[in-house]
Order: structure tokens, then sequence, then C-alpha cells
């Protein structure tokens, strides 16, 4: 053996003896040796340690009650609400382009303009389901104008005598309106036969009219304007759809249908106003 190799050869054998040495022989022996060896190895740990702190300082821990937290938590609501604010006002818009879309192909004439008329309170003296309307013949509303929700359904009809900043809106169902001249939309997508109808109100907001038993007209079936005492652009507008067909008592032979109007007068908050009047008010776009 070299005696360069005799210092490792001794190292294992000293090893070997430790290793199978009860612990209580030789625990305090292991224990100084640790000491030493951490003694050797500590200054150099405590001065990384050091090092790493001052190039990257401890983050101090801030309570909910630190005036630095509380104005953070109140700029991010402030900006989360601004935030959805926009995004509604954004699909408003988008939905009005759409409906303005919608009106336009069907009545390409431009012989109106579009108001938008918030659903006031009711009007007592105008008879039950009547409701006012927060827009007046400044905006150009005139009596008869036909009141629009989402496109091509309809809502009503403007009342008579409208004063300049209101208006009333008596709605489909609504006795106030006389009869109405529609058609039930038979067949949609195919060859789109439709059955001329007369409606009439027959109470809590719902219409009726009398049907063949045999000709067809289901539950689920559309109902489309074609009165022409209305205005020529809400022709073909959705009234409502047929909720029940069933025989009439007093003509076993004939069917009577049930119509319940797509929109719902109690739940409305804001109509679209096909305006034909003359608008007051200067600089406004048709």
């Amino acid at each position: 053996m070299r005696i360069a190799d005799r210092p490792f050869a001794i190292a294992v054998l000293v090893s070997m003896i430790v290793s199978v040495l009860p612990t209580r022989v030789v625990g305090g022996v292991l224990v100084d040796a640790s000491g030493v060896v951490s003694a050797l190895l500590n200054p150099p740990a405590h001065a990384l340690q050091l090092l790493r702190e001052w190039l990257r300082p401890p983050q101090q821990v801030r309570g909910p009650d630190d005036p630095v937290m509380r104005e953070l938590v109140r700029e991010r609501d402030t900006y989360r609400s601004q935030w959805h604010a926009a995004r509604q006002e954004v699909a408003e818009l988008e939905r009005k382009l759409d409906q303005f879309g919608a009106i336009r192909r069907a009545d390409p004439s431009g012989a109106w303009r579009l108001v938008d008329a918030a659903v006031g309170m009711a009007v007592p003296a105008a008879g039950q389901g009547v409701v006012r309307l927060l827009s007046g013949t400044a905006l150009g509303v005139a009596a008869g104008d036909v009141a629009i929700v989402r496109g091509d359904l309809l809502a009503g009809r403007v009342g008579p005598s409208p004063d300049r900043l209101s208006s009333t809106l008596i709605p489909i169902g609504h006795a106030g309106l006389g009869r109405i001249d529609a058609s039930i939309v038979i067949d949609e997508a195919g060859q789109g036969r439709r059955l001329p109808v007369q409606l009439e109100a027959i109470g809590e907001g719902r219409l009726g009219c009398d049907v063949a038993l045999d000709g067809g007209v289901k539950p689920g079936m559309l109902v489309r304007l074609r009165d022409a005492s209305w205005p020529k652009g809400a022709q073909g507008m959705v009234l409502g759809t047929v909720v029940e067909v069933g025989r009439k008592d007093q003509q076993p032979l004939r069917g009577r249908a049930i119509i319940l109007p797509a929109i719902d007068a109690r739940n409305l908050a804001e109509v679209t106003i096909k305006a034909t009047g003359q608008s007051s008010q200067s600089g406004s776009a048709p």
C-alpha cells in the first residue's frame, strides 16, 4: 500500500468501526465532530443569507386594516365595477344595433325614428294594464305608434293624446286595441302557410280566435300581425304564441285558439317606439 493511500484506508476503517459501535459509546464523539463541521460551514452560510436578504428584502405582510391595503382594495373594486358597467353598456348598444337592423330590414322606408322609452308607473285613469311611457311628442312619439321589444316582438301601441314628455302604452292583449287581424304561421320553415284569424282580448292579457279544428293549428305556433289599420312597418311582427287549441262550446264543429302575447307588459322596463311624428328636439337623428 502506498503511503498516500494510508489516510484514506484508516478513515474507512475508523468509519466501519464507528458504524457498528453502540450509539451510547460514540454519540458524544459524533456530536463533537458534527459541531466542528458546522463551525466550518456556518460562517459562509450566514454571509450568503445576509447577501440574499440584501438583494431581495423580505416582504412585509400587510393585514386588511393596513391603509395601503384598504386603498388597493378600494381601487380594485372601483375599476371592477366600471369594467362590469362598460360590459353591460356594450351589450345594450349591441342589442339596439341588432334591433335597429331588424326593423330596418322589415321596413326600409325610413319614415320613422326609433325612440327608447322607459316604462313608468301604471296609469289608473286609463284602465287596467295600460302603462306610462317616459317619452312623448318632444321625441316624435304620436298616437298609434307601435312599441317593439327585441326587434320584432310587438308590445302594443301608443295611446291617444300623448303629451310632450310622456305617453301611454296599450299592450297587446288589452281590450283597448279592439280586434286585431293576424295570421297563425302553420309552416314557418317550409312553404310559409299561414291561417288568417281575427284576435280579440279575452281577459288576463290573453287573446282568442276561432279556428277550424282540422286547420292544423297547434300550440307553439307563432302569430304575426296582418292588420291594415296598423302602421305598415309593423306588419309581420310577432304578436304572440298559440298556447291552447280546443273545441268551441257554442259551435262544437269549430275550434278556439288561445294566444299568449309575446311580451308581458307587467314585466316591461323599456320599449322601442317606431315614432312617426315630428320631433321638436333639434339635432335628433331619424
